[in-house]
């Protein structure tokens, strides 16, 4: 990504992919990694699209942190910790070729469950769902530096108010990141001449907080779920033959 045109575009995309995240209270990683990917290496992107979420999810407390449900934080959360740990480890050990496959499969998974009618499955409102999300969510986020459908899954069954799901999820995803961006760095995922891009994303995340808090009372989400699905299944296959070629 040398050029300031391609920069542009990238910030560009995470912007949206904030306004996106903040508005459903997940799925910025999710629409940005595999846009990441297209301007630099996979495990590079996974590492620079877990640094823009921790700015995201850092941003998004300041606006509802207040409604957090620290109880669940913590089932949900401590188990995240972890799983994040493993997952991020394994990251490491594996081929690009092997982390675009799996991103893949999880994009159209994603794709799959979203489309599903929502009472075609429903998880029980108990402590082992928190345990079992927090485990699956933190182990995917660690791999493949999208977690997030996971969590939002298991957190909507409590019946939590949006500002409460919102900064909960934000909460526990913060956690998540710091655990597992300390992984990347140390392997040396992130190369220098992107800082400046890493730091940019400070700003790109605030805004993109900002404005999608502002439009989260006055605008459905349906059309940008529309929107998200059908992007989502075309870097879905995109990805996974990207990884079978590798």
């Amino acid at each position: 990504m040398g050029s300031l045109e391609s920069w542009g575009a990238f910030l560009a995309c995470a912007f949206a992919a904030e306004i996106i995240g903040t508005m459903a209270g997940f799925g910025a990683a999710t629409i940005l990694t595999p846009i990441a990917a297209l301007f630099m290496d996979i495990k590079t992107a996974i590492a620079v699209v877990a640094c823009f979420h921790l700015f995201g999810n850092a941003s998004r407390l300041v606006f509802f942190g207040r409604h957090i449900e620290w109880k669940i934080w913590a089932e949900f959360g401590l188990i995240s910790f972890v799983c994040t740990l493993a997952g991020a480890a394994l990251t490491a050990s594996l081929s690009s070729a092997i982390v675009k496959s799996a991103l893949g499969i999880f994009l159209l998974l994603f794709v799959v469950m979203s489309c599903l009618p929502a009472t075609s499955f429903r998880l029980p409102s108990t402590p082992p769902t928190l345990i079992g999300g927090g485990v699956l969510s933190g182990f995917i986020a660690g791999l493949i530096g999208t977690g997030g459908a996971i969590r939002s899954a298991c957190l909507l069954v409590f019946g939590l108010s949006k500002e409460a799901y919102i900064g909960t999820s934000a909460a526990i995803a913060l956690f998540v990141d710091a655990t597992r961006l300390p992984v990347y760095v140390s392997r040396q995922f992130i190369p220098a001449r992107l800082l400046t891009v890493v730091i940019s994303l400070v700003g790109v995340a605030f805004a993109g907080s900002w404005v999608g808090q502002r439009l989260l009372r006055h605008v459905s989400a349906t059309a940008f779920n529309r929107f998200v699905l059908v992007m989502l299944t075309v870097m879905g296959i995109k990805f996974i033959l990207d990884g079978w070629r590798g």
